[in-house]
């Protein structure tokens, strides 16, 4: 069961590593990103790298979501022969979280975004140092 304080804690812990990614990827991201989301009155706290590609965490009720957007490539050209597989279609999943999740776990939802946004071949700036 999901209290305000559970909420308040696991924003508080996720907060800072939002705003460490923020300020290493600010120039190397479009114009207006990343953004970070920080709602606390609605429940809401997150992170928008680019259009499509974002983690957000969320209360709903009394459950805790972890929501994470990317927008899919074709790369799996041999293993999706004979099956339609569009490239640039976004892709939404939400998994209910435990509030106290670790903050290696967090830090590992994080990277999980990181690499899905890097790893996208639409945008040259954002792997340029």
């Amino acid at each position: 069961m999901m209290t305000p304080d559970s909420f308040v804690s696991l924003r508080q812990r996720l907060l800072p590593m939002l705003r460490r990614v923020a300020e290493q990827l600010a120039d190397r991201t479009a114009p207006g990103y990343p953004g970070l989301v920080d709602d606390p009155d609605h429940g809401v706290v997150g992170i928008a790298l680019a259009p499509g590609f974002g983690l957000y965490v969320v209360r709903e009720g009394d459950r805790t979501v972890v929501r994470r957007e990317r927008i899919l490539h074709r790369t799996l050209v041999h293993t999706s022969a004979g099956r339609e597989w569009f490239g640039g279609q976004p892709y939404e999943e939400s998994e209910e979280i435990d509030p106290s999740i670790s903050d290696i776990e967090l830090r590992d939802e994080l990277a999980r975004l990181l690499a899905a946004w890097h790893k996208h071949p639409l945008i040259i700036r954002q792997s340029d140092s």
